[in-house]
């Protein structure tokens, strides 16, 4: 990696830091309860922009969803314009983690026929599935329709989803696709860079690595909430993960949640089992994805402190950045929807 430009883009990053707001700002916005407040704030933020923009387009937390989405965007693209040479393909290789999100959060409100207004907070862009090819996508009605849509958007992304279609069509089972899309992106990119002795690359992969963790550890949980009618499948989980397969059809095999939680407290993801726990009284998981995309980001924090001139800084910058946009999102609709400020806290970030 040439370290001039290495050196270069991580000055560059650190300056990009320090306009990211802290979690006692973050909190502020959300216990002001407030809507009109949040919106003044952001228009006092690096986000005035995009938002002064949207709100001749939209009102209330709509204008702020179309201006913090667009400002994650143009933030990944920076990155990638002022990366140079192979540090450019690797910070891009990173990024499309975003755009793959996004065409899962597509697939699953095609498969859900639900409405972008419906999916809300979920419909997040990435650096080149922009805001506005996404609404584009969005309305499209059917998945054949939506297939070929992304397909000429990036064929090379979605080339899995093809030839699955007509299973899909028979079964009706959106887990076809999300797994052919994880698979392709982040089994078959960490299985490529298993041999290879560059730092980056490796932190990259380390990265991914604890990816698929956190799909296959969403799947064991998954199914210990659901009927349980036979054993947990191979092929249900990705390998290449951190934690092996074993290890995680041994978590499945569990008496319950709470007894897959103890195992669970002996790996990296022990930090987030006691805050599973008390979900155990409510029954809602859903916070999990947000626990657990909280460890994979203290991880590469890990990272960027190892290396303070290698690719883990920017990991480090983008997954900030990803989550402030995130939090400042769900603060608008939570104010929006006059929730609990309690309930929005639950959902948030504030690493």
């Amino acid at each position: 990696m040439a370290e001039a430009a290495s050196i270069h883009l991580n000055a560059r990053v650190r300056g990009m830091k320090s306009s990211l707001f802290t979690s006692a700002e973050i909190e502020e916005m959300l216990q002001q309860g407030d809507l009109q407040r949040l919106i003044e704030r952001l228009l006092d933020s690096p986000y005035r922009t995009e938002l002064a923009e949207a709100l001749t387009r939209y009102h209330g937390a709509d204008a702020v969803e179309d201006a913090v989405s667009r400002n994650l965007v143009a933030t990944f693209n920076a990155l990638i314009r002022r990366a140079q040479g192979e540090l450019q393909t690797l910070v891009s290789l990173f990024l499309q983690r975003w755009d793959l999100a996004a065409v899962k959060s597509l697939l699953r409100m095609r498969h859900h026929n639900l409405s972008p207004e419906q999916i809300g907070a979920g419909l997040m862009p990435g650096p080149s599935l922009t805001v506005p090819l996404l609404s584009e996508l969005a309305a499209q009605d059917s998945m054949e329709a939506l297939l070929t849509g992304l397909a000429g958007w990036n064929r090379e992304m979605v080339r899995p989803l093809a030839r699955l279609l007509p299973a899909y069509r028979d079964a009706h089972d959106l887990g076809l696709l999300e797994e052919a899309l994880d698979r392709h992106y982040f089994v078959e990119t960490a299985r490529r860079l298993q041999n290879s002795e560059d730092e980056d690359l490796q932190m990259l992969r380390q990265y991914l690595r604890m990816e698929i963790d956190r799909i296959n550890l969403r799947t064991v949980f998954g199914y210990l909430q659901g009927s349980k009618s036979g054993p947990l499948a191979d092929e249900r989980l990705l390998p290449q993960g951190l934690l092996p397969v074993t290890f995680l059809k041994d978590m499945a095999g569990s008496a319950d949640v709470a007894a897959a939680m103890e195992k669970m407290a002996s790996t990296l993801y022990e930090s987030a089992v006691e805050e599973l726990f008390p979900l155990l009284q409510t029954h809602r998981f859903a916070p999990l994805e947000r626990f657990l995309e909280r460890i994979v980001m203290h991880e590469i924090r890990r990272m960027a402190r190892r290396d303070v001139f290698g690719l883990g800084v920017v990991m480090d910058f983008a997954w900030l950045k990803y989550n402030e946009a995130v939090n400042l999102r769900l603060i608008a609709r939570g104010h929006a929807g006059h929730l609990p400020v309690g309930r929005v806290r639950e959902e948030l970030n504030l690493a």
